[in-house]
């Protein structure tokens, strides 16, 4: 224990005087006695045991994020961009990208009262970032976007998403209990009608904050487009979906004549407070060009990398 203790307290001797104390390599190891390289190990060794911490508070490139992000508002007409750092590494970019993204959602909700929320897998990996300490940032009323899909993904139920959600916080859920697709126009007049949709309706003209997922097309799930849409998507150049709406690059939202879903009104869509779309690293630039010029968004959440491509 003590050889381990005195091996720490030269190493933090040795990094003091080559980061405090600005000495060279070689004079450190004059001081020493031993060879520059060996002082060139040492300090590696106490950057890797964490007695060194090096942070380069790099304000250029702040600079060039803060001046994209208003380029971005600017050109798309949005009221802010965040902008995440971006990885290499798939799975450490995802969890870089959940964290920025649920502070920058809490920051947006304080001060209001009703929550939207869309799907989709990075919702869905947000959401299960909520801490239940975290339990007061979030109080009010929670209402899905969007009916539930018929597939095994939990990120595409909305109503285990609100559950989740109400779970870890002091908001009250409202649920959908029915299907984003109903299987004909019959169908979805009498779904318009029940008691349910008519106060999930009521909450969706009055949403403070939505959180809206942004995902290119062709995607999985499927959504039953084939039988939806029939082959307009392909003919007319779909890019992207949100929730279950699909749109060209134009901004343009692709109708179907089978297209029967559950889910916001695009005009209710837009009497919302605050509308933000989350683009991940996956999403093309198209999609986003696209989704952004649909008019519908306010805010977005956006990975570094795609905001350098738009």
């Amino acid at each position: 224990m003590n050889t381990d203790n005195e091996k720490i307290q030269r190493l933090i001797s040795i990094a003091k005087l080559y980061y405090l104390e600005n000495m060279t390599q070689s004079e450190i190891a004059k001081i020493v006695g031993v060879s520059r390289p060996l002082i060139s190990k040492f300090l590696t060794e106490a950057r890797e045991l964490g007695l060194v911490k090096i942070e380069i508070n790099d304000i250029l490139k702040d600079n060039v994020q803060e001046s994209r992000s208003e380029e971005l508002c600017k050109k798309y007409n949005l009221k802010d961009v965040y902008i995440v750092p971006s990885s290499s590494n798939k799975n450490l970019n995802d969890q870089i990208f959940m964290d920025y993204s649920l502070e920058y959602i809490f920051n947006q909700y304080k001060n209001s009262q009703i929550l939207g929320i869309g799907w989709g897998n990075t919702i869905g990996g947000i959401l299960e970032r909520i801490d239940s300490k975290d339990r007061h940032i979030f109080s009010g009323t929670v209402v899905p976007l969007i009916g539930n899909a018929p597939v095994s993904h939990r990120n595409y139920h909305t109503n285990e998403l609100i559950r989740m959600l109400s779970e870890k916080t002091n908001l009250i859920s409202k649920y959908l209990y029915l299907p984003f697709l109903c299987s004909s126009n019959i169908e979805k007049e009498m779904f318009l009608k029940t008691e349910n949709l008519r106060e999930v309706s009521y909450y969706w003209n009055k949403i403070d904050c939505s959180i809206v997922q942004i995902r290119n097309f062709p995607s999985a799930p499927d959504l039953a487009t084939e039988a939806r849409f029939g082959k307009v998507l392909q003919e007319e150049k779909a890019v992207g979906i949100f929730l279950s709406y699909y749109f060209d690059i134009n901004g343009n939202i692709l109708k179907g004549e089978n297209d029967f879903s559950i889910q916001i009104p695009l005009e209710s869509l837009k009497s919302n407070k605050k509308v933000i779309g989350i683009i991940n690293k996956r999403v093309h630039p198209s999609a986003v060009i696209g989704a952004l010029k649909t008019g519908f968004f306010t805010h977005i959440i956006i990975d570094s990398d795609i905001a350098n491509l738009i």
